[in-house]
């Protein structure tokens, strides 16, 4: 059995993230990658981080304690990752939180192991936006939905959008998003009682807190691991939650509605039609 449990917190990359010397024109950036049981994308993932032209950046990967290949995977490159831990936690949240806290960089993102930075320019340009901008507190960009199994973009997901927005959709891709550390200081971690929609619920924390920037570039692509019903389900269920919690009472009530509508195409196969439909409100202009 590998040694699971374990933390590495010395870094690899011949130091990469360790003894870094931040600058304004140059701030180190900390990206957390969390997995558990994908060994089938984590790689991938990996090198569109580890190829990244950026040179100052802390590479870290949270594994929830996996039984199949992932840890094999993260030893196999450990020399290319600065620190990563292996041990069972309370899920996404707590493992984000726990590589937050691992982190030290001035500007920090994630990418999960089922997703990928689109091209190795993309740290680069983020790093750039927030050194010519000290008042900007959070960036978010384009990200592709695309189907694992032919390739295909299903959806192109990113837009210019006001915060209130937040309260119709989700309109930040959650991979795409870097923020301040300060912003996890001022408005908390992400919440141990949400399991699918925690994105979210920070998201409407977020845009409460400032106006995240729009920076009008692919920045990473999604694939669709075919969640399933039960998932969707829950997933409105705990963005009705969060809203409601917030004081958006009637968007709450809305998004149950948008739930039911969303699981009856689902249910006549019309999974194409609600693609284009949710195009039209998360899509570039």
């Amino acid at each position: 059995m590998p040694d699971k449990g374990r933390v590495n917190i010395q870094g690899g990359l011949g130091g990469r993230g360790e003894n870094k010397v931040a600058s304004p024109d140059s701030p180190l950036v900390s990206i957390i990658t969390v997995v558990f049981n994908g060994e089938k994308y984590l790689e991938e993932t990996i090198r569109s981080v580890i190829e990244q032209d950026y040179s100052n950046v802390e590479y870290i990967i949270v594994d929830g304690g996996s039984s199949d290949g992932t840890f094999n995977i993260i030893k196999k490159n450990e020399s290319k990752i600065s620190k990563w831990a292996s041990e069972p936690d309370e899920g996404i949240s707590d493992a984000m939180n726990k590589g937050i806290r691992m982190s030290s960089g001035d500007i920090i993102g994630i990418i999960h192991s089922d997703d990928f930075y689109a091209d190795p320019t993309v740290l680069k340009r983020v790093a750039d936006v927030f050194s010519s901008n000290p008042e900007i507190k959070a960036l978010y960009g384009i990200q592709d939905f695309i189907d694992p199994a032919s390739g295909k973009t299903l959806l192109t997901w990113g837009r210019n959008a006001d915060p209130s927005e937040i309260k119709k959709r989700m309109y930040i891709p959650h991979p795409t998003l870097f923020v301040r550390r300060e912003v996890y200081d001022e408005i908390g971690l992400f919440r141990l009682d949400y399991k699918f929609a925690m994105d979210y619920e920070f998201a409407i924390r977020l845009t409460k807190h400032t106006k995240p920037y729009f920076l009008d570039y692919k920045i990473a692509c999604m694939r669709d691991m075919g969640t399933s019903g039960r998932q969707y389900r829950n997933a409105f269920s705990e963005s009705a939650r969060a809203l409601a919690a917030h004081g958006y009472y009637s968007a709450a009530l809305f998004t149950v509605l948008r739930s039911i509508a969303k699981q009856v195409l689902i249910w006549l196969g019309l999974k194409r039609l609600l693609y284009r439909m949710w195009g039209k409100n998360v899509s570039p202009r």
